[in-house]
Order: structure tokens, then C-alpha cells, then sequence
């Protein structure tokens, strides 16, 4: 699939049939303004290559890029500038938010070679990020494994988390969102060993006791110690450390994330309405950040939208809510209810299936409508 580049532009097709014409050469996606590129890279991205004008309405292209680039680190910026501009786009390629700086107007053939030479680029910074990823891939799941097997309460937990940050991110742009997620998913890594009677407590929303109240609380610590050896997850390991921390003890923006996801999770447990949550959220000052909080609540329906199913594994699809746990006909559990299903758990679900006989059919809520 050929890499993806944004074009934007301050007003509404100034170059005449530019767009188009690039479109024919690269998998091209324009905009206009920042407000249509900032959706363009929530909705289609992340992009190789952004092309932005220098001068844009409310923000300037460089500021724009910076923007950009908080979420998706690698993308390659590329500025349009007037001959009377060209000091500031200089000073953004200074301050590593541009690549290269392009005279405005310029031909297609000149846009179309900048281009090559980013989409190059952005080969260049990705092809370390790839092989570390690769690397990495086999020690986070080895850690998701052990999670599962030895705590399913807190693996299902996990995952339901995870799939709450990615709704956020539909609507927010999360800086380095890749660590962001993979915190999501470790963020009950450090419940491996904890009773699984604590957890049950948890999702139910029922009381802890003083002495399961301060063992809990220990997660997140267990949880970054066990990261804390593993190269390249040092932020990983200090967002899920500070998973609880308020927003003014001013903790990292992904656990700023994590605090909000988790506390609603907890709330929503405790069976109260999502209007009650919430009211009561926007009014625990300087517990959340304001402005996740706010995009977090744009992603939850006021109303369920679900329809209550009983399915086989054979017709799980992603996200079906379980109302029930899925346990083997030994009793052995395998997905805690209450977990939103991905494409990762529905396999290995069905997986299990060469291995274990499974109770089923399921109760699952199945969404009828998005908000």
C-alpha cells in the first residue's frame, strides 16, 4: 500500500487542479485549514508526509506539524512559504518541525520530488521504529500471556481500557499514542498478583477493605518495575506508574489519559448513569485533565445502544460487550465479562477452542448505534 500524505491548504483549492493533479502521482489527501487537517489525521491517519502552507488560519503551518507530530512522531513535514517567509520556515526547519521548506507557488513537479524525497525520509526514520517494535512484540505478549492465564480478571480489565483509549483517540490526538496504547493494555500488569477475589470486588464495584484497598494501589508500581528493564518502554513504565496520579501533580500526558478511562471504568461498575459519572468527574477539580475529560465523554453514548444476544465463539464480533464470563466447561476462565471484544481477543478465543471445551453460547450486548 503506497504511504499516505496530507496536503493543506489556508483556502479552498488556491494552487487550481494541484490536488488533483498529486493525486495521481501519490495517495493524496487534501485539507483545508487546521481544523479539516487535524481531522484528516484522526480519521485517515497517520500520514508519511504532511504539506502544509506556512501561513493557515489560527496556526501556522509549523505549529501545525509540531502538532502532528505529537501523535505520530515519524510523519515528515514539509512547508510552503512565500518568498517573504522563507526566515520563518527556515527557523521550523531549525527546530526539526519541517523537513524541507518549498517556495510558494511551486509546479507539481517541484511539490511531487520534495515529496518523494519525504516519503524517503519518513522509510528512514520508520525502519528502526519497525525492528524495535518487532522486538518488543515478543515481550509485551509474553507479559499479556501471563496476565491472562494468572489473572483473567485483570487481563479482561485491560483490554477494556485499551479499547476506551482508542475510541478517545478517534476524537483527540494523543502524543505518541503507540506507548499510550501499549500502557493501556500493561496497565493491570502489576495485578498478576493479587487475588483474584480483589479484582472481582473492583469490576463489581463493591468496597475494598483497608488491607485490599493498599495492595491494590500497589499495582501500578509492580507494574513499572517489571517494564523498567525493557529498552525503549521507559515511558510505557512511567505512564503506567502514574496511572492514578491527579492532573494537577502534573503526571505524563498518556497517564492523564489513563486516569480519566480508569475512573470512568470504575464509576460505570458501580451502575451509575453516564450523565451522573460525568457530573461527577467535571466536578472533582483538578483530579482530570479538562480537556480529555471533555473529548473522552463525546465518545460514550448517553444511552447503551446495545441489544442483548446469545452467541457461539464462531460469532463474536468486535465490540460486543460480554454480559457474562467465558469459562471452559472446567471452569477455567478465559475473558472476563463486562470486556469489549477486539479482533486480538475474539482470535484467541477461538483458538482456545482447539484446546478447551468452551460454555457456550454467550451473553454479549451488541451496539446497535455510535454516538
Amino acid at each position: 500500500m503506497a504511504e499516505k500524505v496530507l496536503m493543506v491548504e489556508a483556502a479552498a483549492n488556491p494552487l487550481g487542479s494541484t490536488c488533483e493533479l498529486l493525486a495521481k502521482r501519490f495517495d493524496l489527501t487534501c485539507a483545508v485549514g487546521v481544523e479539516d487537517a487535524l481531522k484528516a489525521v484522526r480519521k485517515h491517519g497517520p500520514f508519511a508526509v504532511v504539506l502544509t502552507d506556512l501561513r493557515l488560519p489560527r496556526m501556522d503551518g509549523a505549529a501545525l506539524l509540531d502538532l502532528i507530530r505529537t501523535a505520530h512522531p515519524h510523519t515528515v513535514g514539509l512547508i510552503m512559504a512565500s518568498q517573504a517567509d522563507t526566515h520563518l520556515a527556515m527557523s521550523a526547519i531549525m527546530d526539526d518541525k519541517a523537513f524541507r521548506c518549498l517556495p510558494k507557488p511551486a509546479s507539481v513537479d517541484c511539490l511531487a520530488r520534495c515529496i518523494k524525497a519525504a516519503l524517503a525520509q519518513h522509510k528512514l526514520l520508520t525502519a528502526e521504529q519497525s525492528f524495535l517494535r518487532e522486538t518488543m512484540h515478543g515481550a509485551v505478549q509474553a507479559l499479556t500471556d501471563v496476565l491472562s492465564l494468572a489473572n483473567p480478571a485483570a487481563f479482561g480489565r485491560s483490554l477494556r481500557i485499551q479499547g476506551l483509549v482508542r475510541r478517545l483517540s478517534e476524537v483527540l490526538l494523543v502524543p505518541q499514542f503507540w506507548e499510550v496504547d501499549m500502557a493501556a493494555m500493561l496497565s493491570h500488569i502489576g495485578c498478576v498478583s493479587l487475588p483474584p477475589l480483589t479484582l472481582e470486588k473492583i469490576r463489581a464495584g463493591k468496597d475494598l477493605t483497608t488491607g485490599e484497598r493498599k495492595l491494590f494501589e500497589s499495582h501500578p508500581t509492580i507494574g513499572a518495575g517489571l517494564l523498567a528493564h525493557i529498552p525503549r518502554l521507559e515511558l510505557v513504565a512511567e505512564i503506567i506508574l502514574k496511572q492514578h496520579a491527579r492532573f494537577d501533580e502534573n503526571p505524563p500526558f498518556g497517564a492523564r489519559v489513563l486516569k480519566v478511562v480508569l475512573d470512568y471504568d470504575m464509576l460505570a461498575n458501580r451502575a451509575l448513569h453516564t450523565g451522573a459519572i460525568f457530573t461527577q468527574m467535571h466536578g472533582a477539580l483538578g483530579i482530570y485533565d479538562p480537556e480529555i475529560l471533555k473529548a473522552f465523554e463525546s465518545t460514550i453514548p448517553v444511552e447503551s445502544g446495545h441489544v442483548r444476544r446469545r452467541v457461539t465463539m464462531r460469532e463474536l464480533k468486535v465490540n460486543m460487550i460480554l454480559e457474562e464470563d467465558i469459562v471452559s466447561v472446567d471452569g477455567m476462565l478465559l475473558l472476563a465479562k463486562d470486556a469489549e471484544l477486539n479482533e486480538a481477543n475474539i482470535y484467541r478465543l477461538i483458538e482456545s477452542k482447539t484446546s478447551f471445551d468452551i460454555v457456550e453460547p454467550v451473553s454479549v450486548l451488541v451496539p446497535t448505534a455510535r454516538a
